[in-house]
């Protein structure tokens, strides 16, 4: 029995001094606190290590807590003190940067600083040294760095010819004379170079040409078929032209709609030939018909050459008579290609189906420099020169370039085409 109680006793007695020492529960207990974690170094880093002259860095610090302390830290470029946390290197080289916050400092970055090659010269050339009236010579100019490469920049440079500023590398001669030229890039002038330019021969007769005007539009299903005759024809000849006249599209223009109107075109697809015949149904299997009207020499002929700048289009066309052909006209029109649009599709060619998406549409009308059916031109016996100037930003052109000039001469109702001649923006094409 007395051993009982002493148990007892004991056991009680343990029970209160635990609780009494190791609860917060309790009247008079204790809790020690966890340590706080404390900042025992820094970390350096840099948006980029390797870079060019001219460039910045930018440079961040955080704690081993992760704690970023950008802007309470202080920095160093090869032991001198920068102002903020940004810098710009003055030369080419290695550069050495630590920072530190408080009592800390960080590890250190290495930074490498590229030299940039800079221009120290350009040189301007010609594709043609002597050139005829309405022809067109390409400038090309090479510049050399200060480490001794060279690089093409013809596009980057500006030029002036005949002291007159011009935006673009091509020019297209439309006085006989000299031309003089030269190139500035990187505020660095060029050589100049000097062009001669010589009046035209007037050859005694001409190869014939002949032309397709197709009425279309993205809508009519069965407009493909038209246009895939006409590509028939231009892997058979390069001496019959198309023109796209859209109707009832986004490439409808006040152009396209006087020619519609004109030759009182009301179904679609239709398409003339040399505006004397319409283009025989079905166009694919009557391709001859187009090709047959571009045979033989006749006694009209024209040249025409074209050149941008900037969005600027100047265009020149020589008509030469061999004998005198009373009323003539002339037409000149602005064409673009690889003009992307969703085209519907109700025949078989382009592999079929109801859509053609982004289908590419060539020889669309954009402009027209003279009336559809023409203005009077001189046709007596020899050679005229006729300017014409154009902004093609102004004729919703996509793309300057991919333009071309298509130029006529017709009769004088407008309606019969007695011979016609194209070129590609920036090239000329001669009397042939």
């Amino acid at each position: 029995m007395k051993s009982f109680k002493s148990a007892y006793f004991i056991a009680v007695i343990t029970t209160l001094f635990l609780f009494s020492c190791g609860s917060s529960e309790e009247p008079g207990g204790t809790v020690t606190p966890p340590p706080s974690p404390t900042v025992t170094s820094i970390v350096l880093s840099s948006d980029k290590t390797t870079f060019d002259e001219g460039e910045s860095v930018v440079f961040a610090v955080k704690t081993n807590l992760n704690t970023t302390v950008t802007s309470a830290s202080s920095f160093k470029v090869n032991g001198t003190s920068i102002s903020g946390n940004s810098y710009t290197p003055p030369s080419p080289g290695t550069y050495t940067v630590v920072a530190t916050h408080n009592s800390l400092t960080s590890n250190q970055v290495t930074l490498t600083v590229n030299e940039v090659a800079t221009v120290t010269a350009i040189e301007i050339s010609s594709s043609e040294l002597a050139l005829a009236i309405g022809q067109v010579t390409n400038f090309s100019v090479a510049a050399t760095y200060s480490d001794g490469s060279t690089q093409d920049v013809t596009a980057d440079c500006q030029y002036v010819v005949n002291n007159t500023v011009f935006n673009g590398s091509s020019y297209l001669a439309t006085a006989a004379g000299s031309i003089t030229a030269k190139a500035t890039f990187s505020s660095i002038n060029s050589n100049e170079i000097t062009i001669q330019v010589s009046d035209v021969s007037l050859p005694t007769t001409y190869t014939k040409k002949a032309i397709i005007e197709d009425y279309t539009g993205t809508w009519c299903g069965w407009c493909p078929r038209v246009s895939y005759a006409i590509g028939l024809v231009e892997a058979e000849t390069d001496k019959v032209f198309a023109v796209g006249a859209h109707i009832g599209d986004a490439m409808e223009n006040t152009y396209s709609t006087a020619l519609k109107n004109a030759f009182e075109v009301t179904g679609y697809p239709t398409a003339y030939v040399n505006r004397e015949a319409e283009w025989s149904y079905p166009e694919p299997s009557n391709v001859a018909q187009a090709v047959n009207a571009a045979q033989g020499d006749t006694n009209v002929g024209l040249a025409v050459g074209a050149a941008l700048d900037g969005s600027t289009m100047n265009i020149l066309v020589s008509t030469g008579f061999a004998e005198s052909v009373s009323g003539t006209k002339i037409v000149v029109f602005v064409l673009e290609d690889g003009i992307l649009a969703n085209q519907a599709n109700y025949t078989s060619y382009y592999g079929g189906g109801s859509n053609l998406s982004n289908f590419e549409h060539n020889h669309v009308l954009r402009y027209s420099a003279t009336a559809v059916l023409g203005d009077d031109t001189e046709s007596a016996v020899g050679l005229t020169h006729k300017p014409y100037t154009v902004n093609l930003s102004s004729y919703g052109v996509s793309n300057v370039e991919n333009t071309a000039v298509l130029a006529l001469l017709v009769d004088a109702t407008g309606k019969v085409v007695l011979n016609a001649q194209y070129t590609k923006v920036n090239q000329s094409t001669s009397f042939d």
